[in-house]
C-alpha cells in the first residue's frame, strides 16, 4: 500500500467533491430562469445540498472507521455521478431537489471521508500542510464548473453535466483499483465511543467553529452571483457574476496554497487569524460596493483556512477514531451551512453581506474563546 497512492485517492475524491458542491450555484441562476423559480424555491434547492451534505457527514465516519475507506469513496462516487445526470434530465422541482439531495448526500460521504484518509495517512509534522494541499484540489474542482459554464456560456448546461458525469467516472475507476487502508475497529460499530465524544470540549469548539464556516462556505458558493445580479449596488449580467463566482475558489485555492507553506513554519491557529480578518475584509466591500472582484478574492482567500487549520486539529487530538470524531465534526458544520443558508431565504438579498458578517463575527468570538481555553500548542 503506497502513501502517494492513497493521498493522490484522497485528492482525486476531494476534486469530485468540489465539482459537485459548486455546481449548484453554478446553474441556479440557469435553473431560476428556465423554472421559473422564485426566491423560496431558490433557498430551497441551496438549502437540500447541504443537507445531503449532512447526511453523508453522519455516515462517513463510522463507516471508514469499520470496513475501511474502498467501499465509501465507490459508493459516494457513484452517487453523485447518478445526481449529475439527474439534474441534466429532469425538469420538475421535486425530481431537481432529488437529485441535489443523492449529489449532496455522496458529496459528504467523499468530504469527509477524504479528509480522514489525509489525515490518517499523514504524519503529526505534514497534517496541516497535506490537508491545506487537500483544500487546494477542492478549489480546483469547484473552480471546474463555474468556469466551464461561464466560458462555454452559449452550450446548454444539461449538456455540460452529462459530459462531467463521464469525467468524475474515470475518478470512481480509479477508486476501484487502489489499495485503500484497512478498517480500524474489528468488530461492531464505534457508536457509543462517538456519543462519548460528544462530551469532550475541545471537539465541540472545533465543530461549531466549522458550523459557521461552512455556512459562511455555503453562502458565498450559492448567493454571491444572485447578490451580484440582483442588487441595487450592482447589478451585473448573470455571465459576470458568474465569473466572479470563480475568484471565491480562486482565492480559497491560493489561501490554501499559501496556507500548506505557512503550517509547515508557523503555528497553524496563529495563521487562521489573518485568513479571519480578510474575510471580513471581503464581506464588507461586498456592503461597501467596491469592485467585486477585489471583494470576492479578499472573501475566497479568507475563507481558505478554517477547515484545513480545524480538522488538522481534530486529528491529531483523536487519532483512534479519527473518521468518527471528523465525522461529528462535519456534521455540525453541515448542519450550520442548512440552517444558515435557509434562513436567507426569508430576508431581502441586500442585506446578503450583512448577514455574512454577523455569522463570521459570531464564529471569530468562538475562536477567540477556543484559542484561550485550549492548549493548541501542543498539537503541533
Amino acid at each position: 500500500m503506497k502513501k502517494n497512492k492513497i493521498l493522490a485517492a484522497g485528492y482525486a475524491g476531494i476534486l469530485f467533491f468540489g465539482i459537485s458542491f459548486l455546481t449548484l450555484g453554478s446553474i441556479l441562476p440557469s435553473l431560476r430562469d428556465t423554472l421559473d423559480l422564485n426566491m423560496s424555491q431558490s433557498s430551497a434547492l441551496a438549502g437540500i445540498l447541504p443537507l445531503g451534505v449532512l447526511a453523508g457527514s453522519v455516515v462517513f465516519g463510522p463507516w471508514c472507521d469499520r470496513f475501511g475507506y474502498k467501499m465509501p469513496f465507490q459508493t459516494a462516487a457513484a452517487m453523485v455521478i447518478l445526481g449529475f445526470i439527474g439534474l441534466a434530465s429532469f425538469r420538475s422541482v421535486p425530481w431537481l431537489g432529488a437529485c441535489v439531495l443523492v449529489t449532496g448526500t455522496g458529496g459528504g460521504i467523499l468530504n469527509g471521508a477524504c479528509n480522514a484518509l489525509v489525515n490518517d495517512v499523514s504524519d503529526d509534522s505534514r497534517r496541516s500542510s497535506n490537508l491545506s494541499i487537500l483544500g487546494v484540489f477542492y478549489g480546483i474542482g469547484a473552480l471546474i464548473m463555474p468556469l466551464i459554464l461561464g466560458i462555454f456560456d452559449y452550450v446548454p448546461y444539461v449538456l455540460i453535466l452529462r459530459v462531467m458525469a463521464v469525467f468524475l467516472f474515470l475518478i470512481f475507476i480509479y477508486f476501484s483499483l487502489i489499495r485503500f487502508p484497512e478498517a480500524k475497529v474489528r468488530q461492531g460499530f464505534p457508536i457509543k465511543e462517538g456519543l462519548l465524544m460528544l462530551h469532550q470540549p475541545a471537539l465541540l469548539f472545533f465543530s461549531f467553529i466549522l458550523f459557521f464556516q461552512s455556512a459562511l462556505e455555503g453562502l458565498c458558493s450559492n448567493w454571491i452571483p444572485i447578490y451580484l445580479q440582483e442588487s441595487s449596488i450592482y447589478g451585473l449580467p448573470q455571465q459576470n457574476a458568474l465569473f466572479l463566482l470563480t475568484f471565491v475558489v480562486v482565492g480559497m485555492t491560493v489561501g490554501r496554497i499559501l496556507l500548506s507553506w505557512f503550517s509547515l513554519r508557523y503555528a497553524p491557529w496563529k495563521i487562521l487569524w489573518a485568513y479571519l480578518f480578510l474575510t471580513a475584509a471581503g464581506f464588507a466591500g461586498l456592503f461597501a460596493g467596491i469592485p467585486p472582484l477585489i471583494s470576492v478574492i479578499l472573501t475566497g482567500t479568507g475563507l481558505g483556512a478554517t477547515f484545513p487549520v480545524i480538522i488538522s486539529y481534530i486529528g491529531s487530538r483523536y487519532k483512534a477514531l479519527s473518521g468518527t470524531a471528523i465525522g461529528i465534526a462535519m456534521v455540525i458544520a453541515l448542519a450550520g451551512n442548512t440552517l444558515l443558508n435557509y434562513l436567507l431565504g426569508f430576508l431581502p438579498i441586500r442585506v446578503f453581506p450583512l448577514y455574512l458578517l454577523s455569522i463570521w463575527a459570531v464564529m471569530t468570538l468562538l475562536y477567540l474563546i477556543m484559542t484561550r481555553k485550549l492548549d493548541l500548542s501542543k498539537n503541533h
